[in-house]
């Protein structure tokens, strides 16, 4: 069984898969850092970066 911040994770990543902040190939990299609170600054700006940069490429 998940748990509730795994879930609560989930709920939040895919929300900014949705947004076009975080790349889908992303969302299951950062599940278990996001739900311990381990996701740096870094990591944040790197996955807005690229996701930003591949709905450019797209359109």
């Amino acid at each position: 069984m998940e748990t509730p911040s795994k879930q609560l994770s989930e709920i939040v990543l895919t929300k900014l898969v949705e947004a076009g902040l975080l790349r889908g190939s992303d969302k299951q990299k950062y599940l278990s850092k996001f739900a311990e609170g381990k996701i740096s600054q870094e990591d944040w700006r790197l996955s807005i970066e690229l996701a930003k940069a591949e709905e450019k490429n797209d359109e």
